[in-house]
């Protein structure tokens, strides 16, 4: 039992029973300051947008991503019209199918490299934290050791190394392997951060009395871990992989701008890639994509920031 549930406890006292009704619980207040956050709902309001768009793009989106028949009807870099919301770029595809389309991309990327980077990050962290001892001052050597390593120039050799490396091989069949190995890149890369904030609770966590209750009644290490420590410690963790997605995302956009990005996906980053040297001709074509990105991170970092507030009110005091 965790001590943020809600429980009706039973408690004798004389003849009569009385039952002891305990407070909400910590996501429920939470979510009641979040709710009073007007950054945090703001941020929260930009991801659903961006998530229905992922979600319905498909039927949503007025042309497919690699229709070019507006090329065929010499409409490429064409202004904003009716038929074209947000114009056309040189190769004559429809900015607006493609930027919607790049939603899916971009959460896929965020949302999965931070699943690789929580798994990595609260292992590590959990582990270390736990234990204490020589296994903790290891761990966090470790830790520390990808930390100061140069995340981005490591990310794209890495990446160029893979594409290399598949070409003629059995791999290659697999259909965006190059996006899933930019998502397993960085979420390798990404877990420290995780990984200092979950040793940090369960340092703290560990010494609670709730959790010196569930070991005087008997309860596994696994147990503690898994039903007592771990929930009391996502709060804080959900922020960190909340602001993670944000940055995932735009350093997926920054390594498909730079031509490091998998051609088979449509992705923001390389919308701008391909239409960076036309900036003065049709800058509808870089604009889009450029708001998108700016959208979506924006809304990450808000969330996070109203997490924050949310699940720990006295940091603004």
């Amino acid at each position: 039992m965790t001590h943020q549930e809600e429980k009706n406890i039973p408690i004798s006292k004389g003849s009569e029973t009385v039952r002891k009704t305990r407070g909400p619980g910590m996501w429920r207040l939470a979510w009641q300051r979040f709710k009073r956050n007007k950054t945090g709902v703001f941020g929260l309001v930009l991801v659903l947008i961006v998530l229905f768009f992922a979600m319905v793009g498909p039927w949503i989106s007025p042309y497919e991503p690699n229709d070019q028949s507006a090329m065929l009807e010499f409409r490429s870099k064409s202004p904003p019209t009716w038929k074209n919301l947000l114009g056309t770029d040189r190769m004559g595809y429809d900015v607006a199918s493609r930027v919607i389309y790049g939603a899916r991309t971009a959460l896929f990327v965020g949302l999965g490299s931070m699943v690789v980077a929580a798994v990595f990050g609260i292992l590590m962290g959990g582990l270390s934290g736990f234990t204490g001892g020589m296994a903790d001052e290891l761990l966090m050597r470790f830790t520390e050791f990808f930390l100061v390593i140069p995340v981005f120039v490591v990310i794209l050799v890495m990446v160029r190394i893979f594409g290399i490396v598949v070409v003629g091989t059995v791999l290659e069949r697999i259909p965006h392997l190059n996006l899933i190995a930019i998502i397993v890149i960085l979420g390798v890369f990404g877990w420290p951060p995780i990984a200092r904030i979950a040793r940090a609770e369960f340092l703290r966590l560990k010494e609670m009395e709730f959790v010196e209750a569930a070991r005087c009644l008997g309860a596994g290490t696994l147990n503690i871990i898994f039903r007592h420590i771990l929930p009391n410690a996502l709060p804080s963790l959900v922020v960190i992989i909340a602001l993670g997605v944000g940055q995932s995302i735009l350093l997926e956009a920054m390594i498909s701008f730079l031509g490091f990005g998998d051609p088979k996906s449509v992705s923001w980053g390389q919308l701008l890639y391909f239409n960076y040297e036309h900036l003065k001709i049709s800058p509808w074509a870089s604009i889009a994509p450029g708001m998108a990105i700016f959208i979506t991170v924006l809304g990450f970092n808000l969330l996070a920031d109203g997490m924050t507030d949310a699940f720990n009110p006295r940091l603004k005091e």
